[in-house]
């Protein structure tokens, strides 16, 4: 990499060089002035390498690959002084500090690369106009459409859902898929002439004796539950003198403490509501799934809250419960617990985590997710946490019959409450209910599977489901040009489901 000295001084054009490139969406002529990106080469039709094998007197080609991508940027940079030139490739250098960023070239605003900064060099002192280069390397030499585009599925002229991907990029792209369950299902096929994708029990059926799973309790409206100044049933020094209320945060009513009735120790509100009846008239689960939505999610760093989502017997005793805390003063740090009831009450696990809102993709409970869900199978008790299942043996607690469920959300003293401490959804599941005409499904009505085609993972309600893929599956590509899809799912699951199928574009 060279710079040359240039002979004229002039300003910029008000528009961009046709080649100017953005990075994470910040172009870099629009900061620094005096900056003007010349000539970019790298970015022409990439080639494809293969390795040959002799034997005999023929040559064979094995390993087709495509090799990784440099982009090599020519820019000029002029300035009125020797001092302003190095402030202005200060400021470049930072710019160009990057990794793995997205990058988007003016001439081509629809697409991106995928690239980190390989090479720069500082310019010569003393000099007022110069043009350099620096060079990006790109492992993946694809470039990707900006928008993805989305397909809905439809009954075809033979019956089957289908969808009809038509990809007018030139390579081949993983597809995701959306599926909203409107009947209970078993089952969940993915076929194209390529591949085919298998989730849950092909011999799923529902017109069987059986025991029969029923959601008692699904909402995300909790204005129908009761008030309970109780004794908190996991630690009695948190007090429940306050007052939870629907409230409305950016567009959501989400279950809030809008008093801590208290500013000594640790103080909150709490709601409780009853297991409702089964179909057979039977009250309380002692086998059941929870599902339920949080957010915990702190502003600064001496934001402190506790929450509990908690399981109580007839007696109104602890079975077990689900706790995201903060009460350190000092870094910004959180976990979650499993607690149990039973003669010997103790936590069955303790993660910690960052509840920053910078910190995205490290706290489960941030504002974009939030999912979780407990799981109690006679005297398996379980609970799901950023991708891993806990679970414990607790002999004593197999059965405990579980007849009330609260929430709570307390304070410390009147220290600032984490931002995001609210619960804002909650789904009750028994499991096991004798039924003559139904089975319990893997996907319930209204659940939602998403299927993660370039990660190759299975979500059901925001929980990976590593276990529902059938064996021997291979994840469906989409080929340049149309692609047929075709999905199957159980005979029972009347109505169908709806499936959205999306992909991003990729080129070389």
């Amino acid at each position: 990499m060279r710079f040359i000295d240039t002979i004229e001084h002039g300003s910029n054009e008000e528009s961009l060089p046709a080649e100017a490139l953005s990075i994470n969406s910040v172009y870099i002529e629009n900061v620094i002035d005096g900056y003007r990106t010349l000539t970019v080469s790298g970015r022409e039709t990439h080639s494809m390498d293969y390795d040959e094998k002799r034997i005999g007197d023929h040559t064979y080609m094995q390993n087709y690959y495509q090799d990784s991508r440099i982009i090599e940027v020519e820019y000029q940079l002029l300035a009125d002084s020797p001092e302003e030139l190095m402030q202005k490739y200060n400021v470049l250098n930072g710019l160009l500090n990057f990794k793995e960023a997205k990058l988007i070239f003016a001439d081509e605003s629809d697409k991106y690369y995928i690239g980190s900064k390989a090479e720069s060099e500082a310019p010569p002192k003393g000099r007022l106009n110069v043009t350099s280069t620096f060079t990006i390397y790109c492992p993946d030499p694809h470039k990707y459409a900006v928008d993805e585009k989305e397909f809905q599925a439809s009954i075809n002229s033979e019956g089957v859902l289908e969808s009809i991907i038509n990809n007018e990029g030139t390579a081949e792209v993983p597809i995701d898929y959306t599926i909203k369950n409107n009947h209970d299902n078993g089952f969940l096929g993915v076929v194209t002439e390529d591949a085919v994708l298998q989730m849950g029990r092909i011999s799923e059926v529902d017109e069987v004796p059986y025991q029969q799973s029923e959601n008692l309790i699904n909402t995300n409206d909790f204005s129908d539950w009761t008030r309970d100044t109780s004794t908190h049933p996991e630690n009695s020094a948190k007090k429940t003198n306050g007052k939870l209320q629907m409230k409305p945060y950016s567009g959501q009513n989400i279950l809030q403490l809008v008093d801590r009735g208290g500013t000594v120790g640790v103080n909150g509100g709490m709601i409780s509501k009853e297991i409702p009846p089964d179909s057979e008239g039977i009250a309380g689960a002692k086998n059941f799934w929870c599902y339920f939505n949080a957010w915990f999610e702190t502003g600064a760093v001496k934001q402190v809250s506790t929450m509990s989502i908690n399981f109580l017997d007839e007696n109104n005793e602890l079975i077990f419960c689900y706790m995201i805390e903060k009460n350190n003063l000092n870094s910004n740090r959180a976990h979650v617990m499993l607690r149990g009831g039973g003669s010997q009450q103790h936590k069955y696990f303790d993660e910690y985590f960052e509840p920053s809102m910078a910190a995205y993709g490290k706290n489960m409970f941030d504002w974009q997710r939030g999912h979780a869900d407990v799981v109690k199978m006679g005297s398996t008790l379980g609970g799901y946490y950023y991708g891993t299942r806990y679970s414990v043996d607790v002999p004593d607690l197999a059965d405990k019959v579980c007849t009330k469920i609260q929430l709570y959300i307390g304070g410390y003293d009147t220290l600032p409450m984490v931002t995001g401490s609210a619960f804002r959804s909650l789904v009750f599941q028994k499991h096991n209910v004798d039924k003559l005409d139904d089975v319990p499904n893997r996907y319930p009505q209204d659940s939602t599977v998403e299927i993660d085609g370039h990660e190759g993972k299975i979500y059901t309600d925001g929980i990976l489901r590593p276990d529902d893929e059938i064996r021997g599956s291979i994840y469906p590509l989409a080929k340049p040009g149309k692609t047929k899809v075709q999905f199957y799912y159980s005979d029972f699951a009347d109505p169908k489901p709806d499936i959205t199928a999306k992909i991003r574009e990729g080129w070389l």
